[in-house]
């Protein structure tokens, strides 16, 4: 009895998810992703948008990048001011917000690259910045993937592995 009590005590609190995703959209995405990654030859990349009267979570609509803006997919990517116009006459006209972006990288390396560090793509603190592995070519599991919270001055925070799968859940419906 005493064992099962301490146990209780030492179980770690449960982490409120920053990001929900019903599972067709998630399996949509990542799809999407590999396609437009032309199945392994280049990074490719989304926003994840939430609507503005909701709690902020749950992933309700997907922009890809290369919607936004035609030309960025260059085997990594370059989105231009051109594509963030698109992206806020969409958010501003549907009564949404963007959540989080999203990328691939080529291999199961989930952590950021110096260029992802440097170049947030949006640098406002507390925006959400998505990594999935391996450019998206087969499904991927909350994991497998790379959650990285922009910070502003203080740079980044990176969770990985199980940390991540506690920030992102992936829904049934």
């Amino acid at each position: 009895m005493f064992r099962r009590l301490l146990a209780h005590f030492r179980r770690r609190p449960a982490v409120t998810p920053r990001i929900v995703f019903a599972r067709p959209l998630w399996d949509e995405m990542v799809t999407e992703l590999g396609r437009r990654g032309l199945n392994g030859a280049r990074e490719a990349g989304a926003f994840l948008l939430t609507p503005r009267d909701g709690d902020g979570r749950r992933v309700t609509r997907i922009l890809y990048l290369d919607d936004l803006d035609p030309s960025c997919l260059v085997g990594g990517i370059h989105f231009h001011g051109s594509g963030y116009s698109a992206l806020a006459t969409i958010c501003e006209h549907d009564q949404l917000r963007v959540l989080a972006d999203v990328h691939t990288h080529p291999s199961t390396w989930v952590g950021q690259s110096t260029i992802d560090r440097d170049n947030p793509m949006l640098a406002l603190r507390g925006h959400l910045a998505l990594i999935l592995p391996d450019y998206a070519t087969r499904q991927t599991g909350p994991h497998e993937v790379g959650i990285h919270e922009y910070r502003g001055e203080d740079g980044w925070q990176s969770s990985l592995g199980d940390r991540a799968a506690q920030l992102l859940r992936i829904e049934k419906s």
